[in-house]
């Protein structure tokens, strides 16, 4: 699976990255944001053997992976809502189809190509818009493990978390989350300069900093305060 995932998203347009391989399919949170299963057979996610992957592109779109059952030489690549966008954002609007693949992945992204990648890419407009909480907003919040939780809905603002800030996607939520092998120290410093930067290029970062009710509170990033030039 983690093989197949790799070479399968080398092969896609757009710096797409495979995520591990994760077993008992039936118990990933991951599935529930699944945008369309296409030919997936639920019987899938009943047997114990079963792995997938999840591959993310640095524009928030997200690919899940996993062998399709009774078909030996076939995978399913089926797509999941976009970040930062839940099922009832998408009510009403036409859906992208999961597909049936070759298991050869230089095919398989062939197939993608060809019969989803695009139609997934303009069904995810109108699903954003929907989701949107307001003009460029950028939503940051706190897990009860204090880790920061970045939603938002721009390509622009997930182009700079994903591709050049080393965020990743969460598959259960949507939302940009730092790498568990960050410090804590490390996390906060990464998440001042990327929230920094999404300021200067006009988005509006909301810091909810209220911690979990048996922690105190964390206090609210500190925003940088840049020197002024000579005046004229």
């Amino acid at each position: 699976m983690t093989g197949f995932a790799a070479v399968f998203a080398e092969h896609l347009p757009g710096r797409w990255q495979s995520g591990p391989a994760t077993n008992l399919a039936a118990q990933d949170a991951g599935n529930h944001r699944i945008w369309h299963s296409g030919p997936l057979a639920y019987a899938a996610f009943d047997a114990a053997d079963v792995q997938r992957c999840v591959l993310t592109s640095p524009h928030g779109l997200q690919l899940y992976v996993l062998p399709r059952p009774h078909r030996a030489n076939q995978f399913l690549v089926l797509p999941m809502l976009p970040a930062g966008c839940n099922h009832e954002h998408v009510k009403g609007l036409p859906s992208p189809h999961g597909i049936g693949v070759p298991a050869d992945p230089v095919r398989a992204a062939a197939a993608v190509r060809r019969r989803m990648l695009l139609e997934y890419r303009f069904a995810s407009m109108p699903a954003r818009r929907a989701a949107s909480p307001g003009h460029r907003q950028v939503q940051v919040a706190f897990d009860t493990e204090r880790r920061p939780r970045i939603r938002t809905t721009y390509v622009r603002a997930l182009i700079e978390l994903l591709a050049l800030d080393g965020f990743l996607l969460d598959p259960a939520t949507g939302e940009c989350h730092l790498p568990d092998t960050l410090t804590d120290e490390q996390a906060s410093r990464q998440l001042i300069k990327s929230l920094e930067r999404l300021r200067h290029l006009d988005f509006n970062v909301s810091v909810h900093s209220s911690g979990p009710p048996s922690t105190p509170s964390r206090p609210a990033v500190p925003r940088t305060v840049l020197p002024k030039g000579p005046s004229r």
